[in-house]
């Protein structure tokens, strides 16, 4: 295994906003933003990362954990994700492939209403940025529900 070459090169701390969709509610309160903060590590055979960030909602902090690795070969990579509000009911798989050196995006599925659902992460690095996307698949069709970016800290 190794490392998502985005996420190898982003070791270190993140600083930026989170931003929360919450489709349901009115328009004029669906979004909100907060503080994030996010940090890169990785074990020390690079064959790993460990993603951990976090943010706030309705003033309460919530925290969310990534570890990630990839396949050499197919660059295949995967993702064991949890997070304090959106995933908090176990671990969350998700799978896909590198796009490029600076991006990768996974998608992963669960059970709702006796229905098949999904989330998407897509993690793509831009010089100093870092922009975390995830969004939250209903059987209708995708949802975005969180974009952050980020600066180095």
């Amino acid at each position: 295994m190794s490392i998502p070459n985005c996420i190898l090169h982003s070791k270190g701390s993140w600083f930026g906003t989170s931003k929360l969709n919450l489709p349901w509610l009115a328009p004029e309160k669906r979004v909100t933003e907060s503080g994030s903060f996010l940090h890169v590590e990785t074990d020390a055979h690079d064959a790993f990362a460990t993603v951990t960030y976090t943010w706030e909602h309705e003033g309460k902090r919530h925290e969310g954990t990534m570890v990630i690795a990839m396949n050499k070969e197919s660059k295949e990579v995967q993702v064991g994700w949890a997070d304090s509000w959106h995933q908090s009911t176990g671990i969350m798989h998700t799978v896909g492939l590198e796009s490029d050196e600076k991006s990768f995006k996974t998608k992963g599925t669960y059970a709702a209403d006796k229905e098949v659902w999904g989330w998407t992460i897509d993690i793509a690095v831009s010089g100093d940025t870092l922009v975390l996307k995830m969004d939250n698949v209903p059987p209708q069709g995708a949802e975005w529900a969180v974009e952050a970016i980020y600066k180095r800290s």
